[in-house]
């Protein structure tokens, strides 16, 4: 735990939301391929300029914005929560994830569920499928874009929690190891949608209830601390919600963090 208090930190992520879109690149191929006739024939050969592949980059560049958000360290201390420590880093990996897959729920792509593993987890998910923004306008979302949720669940987020759990000297039963984790993954995702769900009025706190029973252990004396964590998360879900689709499948975005440190 850090040692500032959750005061220090309370004008916090309390400015308007506004669009993540953030120019971040894309995956570049070899120079020496795309830099000549017969080396852009190859990559068009091998699918490189498919739409499946395109998704794929754009899954790639994505999950390293994921990444960059949930390893920030000033936002480590902002939220109370120790960045050495793996359920720390893990929890919010997950908790960005969650957003975007929220997020791309509001469009009508369905959640990950191709593996066998990934479906005895998730079955819960489908309940993710309600399509709130695409009823709203009318828009049919891109065909593909289920591949797309699923090449970000299972070819980025799993392999990197893999990574990370062998990272922190995990070496026998790592399947184990990551299997509970993808249950533990969902079962606070459908937590947080739970209490989304609630009331108005009702909804920040469920949702720091959740939060404080996920992250920081149940411990009360962080609830100060789990209030900023539900700001800032209602915070980034409605950047989210103003961030278009096209930019969130090109991985063009950038999340946001508005801390603001006061002295009490």
């Amino acid at each position: 735990m850090t040692q500032d208090s959750a005061g220090s930190y309370a004008d916090s992520f309390l400015s308007k939301p506004q669009s993540l879109q953030f120019a971040r690149g894309e995956v570049q191929y070899p120079p020496q391929l795309e830099g000549n006739v017969l080396g852009r024939a190859f990559l068009t050969a091998i699918g490189a300029y498919s739409r499946k592949q395109q998704l794929r980059n754009g899954a790639a560049v994505l999950y390293r914005a994921i990444s960059e958000a949930s390893e920030n360290p000033e936002l480590h201390r902002a939220l109370g929560l120790d960045g050495s420590k793996f359920i720390s880093s893990h929890s919010l990996l997950s908790l960005h994830m969650w957003l975007i897959i929220r997020r791309l729920a509001e469009e009508g792509v369905p959640p990950p569920k191709d593996t066998k593993r990934v479906m005895t987890a998730c079955s819960w998910l489908h309940v993710w499928l309600i399509i709130r923004r695409l009823a709203e306008e009318g828009v049919p979302p891109p065909k593909d874009t289920k591949a797309f949720n699923q090449m970000l669940f299972t070819d980025y987020f799993l392999r990197d929690v893999e990574r990370r759990v062998y990272a922190y000297g995990v070496t026998i039963h790592v399947s184990k190891w990551t299997k509970r984790l993808e249950q533990v993954f969902f079962g606070g995702c459908q937590a947080y949608d739970t209490a989304l769900e609630q009331p108005e009025g009702q909804r920040t706190a469920a949702l720091v209830a959740a939060l404080l029973r996920n992250v920081y252990e149940g411990d009360e004396d962080e609830r100060p601390w789990a209030l900023l964590l539900a700001r800032y998360l209602l915070r980034e879900q409605q950047c989210l919600s103003l961030t278009s689709v096209e930019d969130i499948y090109a991985g063009q975005i950038r999340f946001s963090t508005d801390i603001k440190t006061t002295k009490r």
